[in-house]
């Protein structure tokens, strides 16, 4: 019952703070009800993440703090009622169809997805990251500042509305609250479908977006992409709006939800030029580019400032060398070259080409690399089905196109796409997520006004009904894992022993170990769930326990984790039942190797060994179809002592 009242009340202050802002400035008129209410939330998540960041800063995360500013948000809510619940003029449609069929799988889609939210996380990024921080901070009371490149010290605006849940609900509220928000970007998209399209076909496209692979993969846990789609959405109507009307208002608005996904998530700067740029088509050209980039920059700035204030680098390590910055404990010359070339060969790649550009979103979809995860995190078959009847719909109605606001949004996704391409950062498909449904709306308007005027709409109902049905299909296999923990009543333990490698550890750390004692990992899932201090000693993304190829000085490593005051060390694997330490492979990484040579030196203690088990895919291995592997783990105690190998 907490987390519920939990939810619902920073729910509420969400959509308050938006009415309040949104409801004065006109920005709400002329939307259907519905459309008004998810159009206030999106706007007031982002500016609930942004407000709590400065009590995050001053100390003052707090219970209480959050408490004080969901009231302020909820009495902005009624302030602002009248904007927020008034009266919908939209004219009202009676059931199609398809109506009942498609609210009953949107009701099974969620009931999976609520199953989801009910069970503890157990996402492996959610847990190395997007709770682990969040949960730091609110036990902290503050934000701390993490030098951890990609997933430390980056813009976290959303997870600060995650910081406020997980201190008045606790895991409970978090996981619910993550699953409400991921819900919410479904809904936006149903609201503004309504302005091109009938019911049946909005609940559609509704219900396609919420069982798309990526959606479905990232929606119930702290993955920001499904989130960060809100912010696409209205940023992109309300440009289109901008440009259509020469409204300051609207410009302003586009602005702000292009700064809160850039406060969210680097690639946000890429949303900020492109909807930018489309403020250029409008007449009043520059003021409308001067409204829009400072509305903009004061909704982002704050994680940039924060980064610069502790780096030097307002997009760390983006501009290590740029700006000429001298080697740190945080960062150095050395390492920034390696890993520049260790993360661009493995996460670019395809070629950045004109021929790969052009038939990246086909070869995504039909045969792409492994680390692109466009199976399991992909948008599906229905861009491939629909891509025919949209083309043809396109070079039908292009005089009428170019005059229509889709265009000014589908403008502002392409314009992504093109810098998301050629920009050489990750090419995982699940971050173009945030302008999925904008591309997917587009597809879906023309390739129905297409079929309307040319009868072929029961073939374009048939691609869209395969394509829900695979999709629903692949969310009940993987949900049979949180089935299986609410049916028979598991206990959180049971549930984490089943779904997280080496939790055996962390039980272990977690009943022995306490808050003065700090346990080095390196196995990034593990953080979340350890309830003592962490730190993670990652071989890539942090350089103050160094582990890349270019360390081979066990002595400089035993003095880096005394300087952090570590105090144990877990390793997950790479051990024999006596605690044994194998070095002997090829493949032992580097901190096994300084483990080992720390053991040898009397430095580390045998404290624990635990069995083992590496679990490569939660749904697959529940299901029974897919192995796992088995082995130890153990955790060492750092001698007090001061001593060297």
């Amino acid at each position: 019952m907490i987390a519920i009242a939990t939810v619902s009340l920073l729910w509420l202050a969400c959509a308050g703070f938006g009415a309040a802002a949104l409801g004065p400035a006109g920005l709400l008129d002329g939307r259907a009800r519905g459309e008004r209410i998810a159009v206030s939330f999106a706007a007031g998540t982002g500016f609930f993440g942004w407000v709590v960041f400065f009590p995050g800063i001053a100390g003052w995360l707090t219970a209480p703090a959050v408490l004080v500013l969901c009231g302020a948000g909820v009495l902005c809510g009624v302030a602002a009622r009248r904007h927020l619940l008034g009266p919908d003029d939209t004219p009202a449609e009676p059931p199609g169809r398809w109506t009942g069929l498609l609210i009953a799988a949107l009701l099974v889609a969620v009931s999976m997805d609520a199953l989801e939210a009910y069970a503890p996380p157990a996402d492996a990024d959610s847990l190395a990251y997007h709770f682990a921080l969040p949960k730091q901070f609110a036990l902290a009371g503050a934000i701390e500042f993490v030098p951890r490149v990609i997933d430390g010290a980056a813009p976290l605006l959303l997870h600060m509305s995650y910081a406020a849940a997980y201190l008045l609900g606790g895991e409970s509220a978090l996981t619910l609250w993550t699953a409400l928000t991921g819900w919410m970007a479904g809904g936006l998209l149903y609201g503004f479908a309504r302005r091109y399209l009938a019911r049946d076909w909005s609940l559609a496209a509704m219900l396609l977006f919420m069982t798309t692979p990526a959606v479905l993969s990232g929606a119930g846990t702290g993955q920001v992409e499904t989130r960060l789609a809100m912010f696409c959405l209205v940023g992109a109507m309300a440009a289109a709006d901008a440009v259509r009307s020469g409204k300051a208002a609207d410009a302003m608005l586009a602005g702000a939800m292009a700064g809160f996904y850039a406060g969210t998530k680097y690639m946000g700067l890429l949303f900020v030029a492109s909807a930018g740029a489309a403020m250029l088509i409008n007449r009043a050209r520059w003021r409308m580019a001067f409204t829009f980039a400072v509305a903009a920059a004061i909704a982002g700035f704050q994680w940039y400032w924060w980064n610069w204030l502790h780096t030097g680098d307002p997009v760390f390590p983006a501009l290590f060398r740029l700006l000429g910055l001298p080697d740190s404990a945080i960062w150095m010359a050395a390492h920034d070259r390696w890993f520049r070339t260790s993360y661009f060969a493995i996460e670019v790649p395809i070629a950045r080409d004109i021929a790969n550009f052009l038939t990246f979103p086909l070869f995504a979809l039909l045969d792409p690399p492994p680390v692109i995860e466009a199976g399991r995190t992909g948008f599906g078959p229905l861009p491939l089905l629909i891509a025919p009847f949209a083309a043809a719909g396109l070079w039908r109605f292009r005089h009428h196109v170019l005059r229509s606001p889709l265009a000014v949004a589908g403008l502002i996704a392409g314009g992504f796409y093109l810098l998301w391409f050629w920009s050489g950062i990750s090419q995982r498909i699940r971050h173009l997520l945030p302008i999925y449904p904008i591309v997917l709306l587009c597809l879906v308007v023309l390739a129905q006004r297409w079929s309307a005027r040319n009868r072929t709409g029961h073939i374009l109902a048939a691609a869209a009904g395969l394509s829900i049905a695979i999709q629903i299909g692949g969310q009940g296999i993987q949900s049979v894992n949180f089935f299986r923990y609410a049916a028979q009543g598991e206990s959180r333990d049971a549930f984490l022993m089943r779904n997280l490698s080496g939790y055996p550890a962390v039980q272990w750390i977690n009943t022995h170990l306490g808050r003065n004692d700090k346990v080095l990992v390196t196995e990034r899932e593990l953080v979340y769930a350890i309830d003592v201090p962490v730190f993670l000693a990652h071989s890539d993304l942090q350089t103050q326990v160094e582990l890349s190829p270019l360390a081979n000085d066990p002595a400089r490593f035993a003095r880096q984790v005394r300087a952090l005051g570590i105090t144990h060390f877990l390793l997950a694997r790479g051990v024999d039942a006596a605690g044994n330490i194998a070095t002997e492979s090829p493949k032992a990484a580097r901190i096994e190797r300084f483990a080992n040579a720390l053991r040898h030196a009397n430095c580390l203690d045998l404290a624990a060994v635990f069995p083992s088990r590496r679990i490569s895919s939660r749904a697959l291995t529940t299901i029974g179809i897919w192995p796992t592997s088995t082995g130890y783990g153990a955790v060492y105690r750092l001698r007090e002592t001061p001593c060297s190998p």
